[in-house]
């Protein structure tokens, strides 16, 4: 998606950012959860990829634009989304999700559910 379609489909957040010359990939960073991870000392469920699918790390852009109150209240409404199962809120801007969604569809739908907090 370029950015002009970005800023076309979400407005109220693209009106909070300064740079409004960004991609998807400056927003929300999704990855696919793998046994990469090889620190014993980790004992994080948010690593293990049999607990979640994906980690999701939202940016600074959209943190500062939604505001930490709103953006604590947007994994419930994620989990609650056809496509998900689970979302958890590791560290605010850290993310484990289970979804059969691609890494575009699930940041997508973050950033769907961050624009509609928006109001």
């Amino acid at each position: 998606m370029t950015s002009e379609e970005l800023q076309k489909r979400y407005p109220k957040l693209f009106e909070r950012f300064e740079n409004k010359d960004v991609l998807l990939r400056h927003l929300v960073v999704v990855d696919e959860n793998d046994d990469d991870i090889y620190d014993d000392e980790l004992t994080d469920e948010l690593y293990d990829p049999s607990v979640y699918s994906h980690m999701v790390y939202i940016a600074d852009p959209v943190v500062q634009a939604v505001g930490n109150d709103l953006l604590s209240s947007l994994p419930e409404k994620i989990a609650a989304r056809e496509g998900f199962s689970e979302c958890f809120d590791s560290e605010g801007d850290l993310w484990g999700v289970v979804s059969a969604l691609d890494e575009t569809q699930i940041a997508l739908a973050i950033l769907d559910e961050a624009e509609a907090a928006l109001g």
